[in-house]
């Protein structure tokens, strides 16, 4: 989030937050600052945003510290309470009850609840789909529906889902991200290779572009993982491999696993060069890395 990046860069005062929030595309403002704070451990920015929060929202924020807990009746109690105060007349939230109906499905998944979750998962997602189009929370809204269809091992309607996110539209570039991962451990599973290690190495460089180093280390290193063994000098590059990605049909055979050596090396350099992250590794990580650059130096 801009705002929480000119903080880290420069701590601002309360006079200039309330002019900055005033430019997010956000439907909760605060409550998006409030959690991004406080997951960074920025007091500071934390007290200053969580004051402006409403009831409903002060409640969703503490969702955070109750799971963290692991005190799941009270978790439950806390979303029920949100829930009742967004479908007053006053305190109506049509978003924050899209999203808390998506928290009450998440809670139910974690607590192995009798009470099926996917009708909480599929309100969420129309609700957000209307309301709060091609936002962080209706691209979440699919994303754990796919999640969902996932944990009941179906496959292929989770696949279908996170489809729904396209690799160049409107979501936010973290979102896009999280459903190429998605879908590539799927496709890993249904020994799609190809089509895994394309969404991987998307996932990466859109995380790169985002900032988000981690995830884009995470991911990285899964299409090296998984491309290793594939490597073939005759490869097209990766590039030109998404352009001429096309859904296959029913019935149409996978495509074949050739991965060109100087994507592996863009790649494992990428990870190399984010230091802080790959001095903390473990070492075999740091030896599989090193080796890849090695013996790939000779292709540009």
């Amino acid at each position: 989030m801009d705002l929480v990046n000119k903080w880290l860069e420069k701590p601002f005062k309360k006079e200039d937050y309330e002019d900055l929030v005033k430019n997010l595309e956000a439907s909760n403002p605060h409550l998006e600052v409030s959690e991004c704070a406080l997951s960074l451990g920025l007091e500071e920015l934390f007290q200053i945003s969580s004051v402006e929060l409403n009831e409903a929202e002060s409640l969703v924020l503490e969702l955070i510290t109750i799971r963290d807990e692991g005190d799941t009746e009270k978790m439950f109690e806390n979303i029920q309470k949100a829930l009742e105060l967004v479908r007053e007349k006053n305190s109506r939230d049509l978003v924050l009850e899209g999203r808390l109906r998506m928290e009450l499905g998440l809670i139910k998944i974690q607590t192995n609840s009798e009470d099926n979750p996917e009708s909480d998962f599929e309100w969420a997602l129309k609700r957000l789909s209307s309301v709060s189009e091609n936002s962080r929370l209706h691209g979440l809204s699919i994303i754990n529906k796919a999640a969902y269809h996932e944990h009941v091992n179906e496959l292929i309607m989770a696949l279908h889902h996170y489809g729904e996110i396209p690799l160049k539209g409107k979501f936010p570039l973290e979102i896009v991200g999280f459903s190429r991962i998605g879908a590539a451990r799927i496709l890993v599973q249904m020994q799609n290779i190809a089509d895994a290690c394309r969404h991987l190495y998307n996932a990466h460089n859109l995380f790169k572009t985002s900032n988000n180093y981690e995830l884009s280390w995470h991911s990285g290193f899964q299409f090296l993982t998984i491309a290793a063994p594939y490597v073939d000098v005759s490869a097209e590059r990766m590039s030109v491999q998404i352009v001429n990605a096309k859904p296959r049909e029913v019935g149409d055979e996978k495509s074949e696993v050739k991965i060109h050596p100087s994507d592996l090396k863009d790649i494992a350099i990428n990870l190399k060069n984010s230091n802080d992250i790959f001095q903390n590794v473990d070492d075999t990580i740091k030896e599989f890395v090193n080796k890849i650059i090695e013996n790939t130096e000779l292709f540009n």
